[in-house]
């Protein structure tokens, strides 16, 4: 039998992303270790015991033995260490600091300590994500390694959710020191100060944050992916506007904006206006049962190829149309005879107590007729998940409201899975 040549073997490992059968291949042979250990090891997980949990005392401890044996593996083979490309740090907001001096045996210093431990050995992490994390409950030496993980140049793609900290500023000066960040995305961000850092304001209350190098105006190239859901925009937007924020813009390839109760038409627009020249894609939520505003419109992004529109819902009260043709009627004013836009996305929610005897429907035939005049005609496709309880006839009524796309053959209303199963019990 005729071996494999080492670079075809780790080709094939690398693309093998099941843990057990990466293990299993770890223990093949020598030449198969390295390649192996880059799967095994590609993501890490740290996880914070909850205070209020009963076994809590259990769990604290286990958590440090964990990232003691972690830590004595890098010890072993300093190698490890540098496979690990993506690194989450989970519900660190429930280890309440204020919670523990009631329980002596636990040392909320050490938990810190651990962590940071762990953290300091991670040279070439390319994905971050912070889920569940209080960033006021950190001690400072976790908020120190933290910093120093941030600025590490391999640092390429963000993800923040549901992170409260206390200034906004002190966000900005995290993620302004993230020197070659492509991708963005926060979720569910709470702060009780939300107003725009002054350039050269002071943090005087954050040692770790002073101590941080943060990159020169405008030379973070944030064009990749920028995601915002129930975020304040209007503060990042101002951020990014100013001429000493660290992070540009100009070139952003794709946005997603998602509202969690109301539709910020403001904060939206003046992010579109900022970035809507470069945009290739666009993932809007639509305003939930809200008279919409047309501040918001695809005038600002001349080039777009993808148009999603998620969450817009339809009620007996209610239709998305007028929210969807102000998005798209101040094209047919402009002088290019054909707007760029491709897909076109449409999540629709209907809530009607009888689907079959409501008006709305009729209200999407003007959506047909506004896509198939020529100014769309590089429109290839049309596509909207309708997402309802009841009968398929819902789809057969909306589908008859698009025949001008439907005879383009640029039309496809579907339902997800979950719903055809329902609908076949």
């Amino acid at each position: 039998m005729i071996p494999l040549p080492t670079e075809l073997l780790e080709s094939i490992i690398d693309n093998l992303h099941d843990k057990p059968t990466l293990l299993s291949c770890a223990l093949v042979g020598k030449a198969w270790v390295s390649a192996s250990q880059r799967g095994v090891f590609t993501k890490l997980v740290l996880k914070a015991p909850s205070s209020q949990h009963e076994d809590f005392e259990e769990l604290f401890e286990a958590y440090l033995a964990a990232n003691k044996r972690l830590l004595l593996i890098f010890d072993e083979n300093p190698r490890i260490p540098t496979y690990i490309r993506s690194l989450e740090l989970l519900q660190f907001d429930k280890f309440e600091r204020t919670r523990l001096p009631v329980i002596p045996q636990v040392n909320s210093e050490e938990f810190h300590a651990s962590t940071a431990r762990v953290i300091s050995r991670l040279s070439n992490v390319e994905n971050l994500l912070f889920l569940s994390v209080n960033w006021a409950q950190f001690s400072p030496v976790l908020k120190a390694a933290v910093v120093n993980l941030f600025s590490a140049p391999s640092i390429t793609r963000v993800t923040l959710s549901m992170i409260a900290i206390p200034k906004f500023a002190e966000l900005a000066s995290l993620l302004g020191c993230i020197k070659n960040l492509k991708a963005l995305k926060v979720s569910f961000l709470t702060c009780t100060d939300w107003d725009v850092p002054v350039p050269e304001e002071s943090l005087e209350e954050d040692n770790a944050l002073i101590s941080m190098n943060p990159a020169p105006p405008k030379s973070i190239h944030l064009d990749q992916l920028l995601h915002f859901h129930s975020v304040n925009v209007r503060s990042f937007a101002a951020w990014f506007q100013q001429p000493s924020c660290p992070i540009e813009i100009q070139n952003l390839q794709s946005l997603q904006i998602h509202r969690s109760i109301t539709f910020d038409y403001q904060g939206t627009a003046f992010m579109l206006e900022l970035v809507g020249n470069s945009l290739r894609e666009l993932e809007l939520h639509g305003p939930f049962r809200s008279i919409h505003s047309n501040i918001v419109h695809l005038g600002y992004t001349p080039d777009l190829r993808s148009l999603s529109l998620v969450n817009v819902h339809q009620t007996d009260t209610y239709t998305p149309v007028p929210w969807i043709q102000s998005l798209f009627e101040p094209l047919l004013r402009l002088n290019q005879k054909t707007y760029p836009l491709q897909s076109l996305t449409i999540h629709l929610y209907a809530d009607h107590s009888d689907p079959l005897s409501t008006h709305q429907w009729d209200e999407w035939s003007q959506i047909d007729a506004l896509l198939a005049a020529p100014v769309f005609f590089p429109l290839e496709a049309v596509n909207i998940i309708l997402i309802y309880e009841h009968s398929i006839v819902v789809k057969e009524k909306l589908t008859e409201r698009f025949s001008l796309l439907a005879g383009l053959g640029k039309l496809r209303v579907e339902m997800p899975l979950r719903e055809r199963r329902i609908r076949s019990v």
